[in-house]
């Protein structure tokens, strides 16, 4: 009887015990599965299609990522917070990567955000008010030409287009206008001509308030790699599971939407974070996405830079270029 009075006592102790072990293994069993947190600075363009997707459709949560997006005026806007830790990923263009990139920021690009057609059209165009009938470089001299930032892809590319149809792009004017500003200002006579993406180019174009001047990208650089997604060295040395799974989810989401182009569910997406009416996205002209980067188009970018004084420190797209799992550059 005090054998079994004993055993009595202490099996109570013992599951005690067994409880507490449990409930110690389950505070550290998280640890196993825990949610990395991304900040990443967003632009309301097309070139992000894929990141909203991904999002929507959960690939960042089974990747135990929880991304949260941080809205700023366009790509070079988002580099300094990059920089400066409040976002761990920002969506930026290949011209001010490169910028600070050469300064030692430690940029590295680790996924591509969007690729020039190989022939036009394009998402991306110089545009004026209906009636000015602009369509060389020549014809932008002493103009006032507007671009979302100054030193970036968009400008960069703008001089070359002026440069290569007859004209001089250090005769030409560059005002800093957003995007969805852009069509007004043009309508209103603020600025000659504008470079103008989707989803506001197409919206433009279907209004009849503006009229197309040229392809920037497709005539300068066909099937360049326009825009991407970038992280600091540090970043990626301390969370390169966490970047690897980030682009094995944006690669689900770039599957997503080249598989579904067109369909509802994909208008409501765009027109979701565009802001866009519905009505609208129905006309954009979106190429495939791609889910990697040519380093040479990279290298042809870099010596463009060169060219109009962008660039002076060495740099070459192997020293830009991260290859998560060997995915994203071949």
């Amino acid at each position: 009887e005090t054998t079994m009075k004993r055993h009595a006592f202490r099996l109570p102790r013992a599951l005690a015990l067994l409880g507490a072990l449990v409930f110690a293994a389950a505070l550290h069993a998280p640890a196993a599965a825990q949610t990395t947190k991304m900040r990443v600075s967003v632009v309301p363009i097309i070139d992000l299609a894929p990141l909203h997707a991904a999002v929507q459709q959960g690939y960042f949560t089974a990747e135990g990522l929880e991304v949260d997006t941080s809205p700023v005026g366009g790509g070079a806007a988002g580099l300094p917070a990059l920089a400066a830790g409040q976002v761990q990923i920002a969506f930026s263009n290949i011209v001010s990567t490169a910028l600070g990139a050469s300064q030692g920021l430690g940029f590295k690009i680790i996924a591509p955000a969007a690729h020039a057609p190989d022939n036009p059209p394009d998402a991306t165009a110089i545009v004026a008010a209906k009636g000015k009938g602009f369509k060389t470089g020549k014809d932008l001299e002493g103009k006032r030409v507007a671009v979302n930032n100054r030193s970036n892809v968009i400008w960069l590319y703008s001089r070359a287009w002026v440069e290569k149809t007859g004209g001089d792009p250090n005769k030409v004017t560059y005002l800093e206008v957003p995007f969805p500003q852009m069509t007004d200002a043009l309508k209103s006579g603020q600025i000659d001509a504008g470079v103008l993406v989707d989803p506001f180019l197409s919206a433009g174009l279907e209004s009849s308030a503006i009229e197309l001047v040229g392809w920037p990208y497709n005539q300068v650089q066909a099937g360049m790699s326009v825009s991407q997604y970038v992280t600091t060295e540090s970043f990626l040395k301390s969370n390169p599971k966490a970047v690897d799974g980030f682009v094995r989810a944006l690669n689900k989401g770039i599957a997503w939407m080249n598989q579904n182009a067109g369909k509802p569910e994909w208008v409501k997406l765009i027109s979701g974070y565009t802001k866009l009416p519905e009505e609208r996205v129905k006309i954009l002209r979106v190429a495939p996405y791609k889910t990697s980067i040519d380093p040479a188009s990279v290298d042809a970018s870099l010596a463009l830079m060169r060219k109009h004084g962008l660039l002076t420190n060495p740099l070459t797209s192997q020293q830009l270029l991260y290859t998560p799992g060997g995915a994203t550059t071949k």
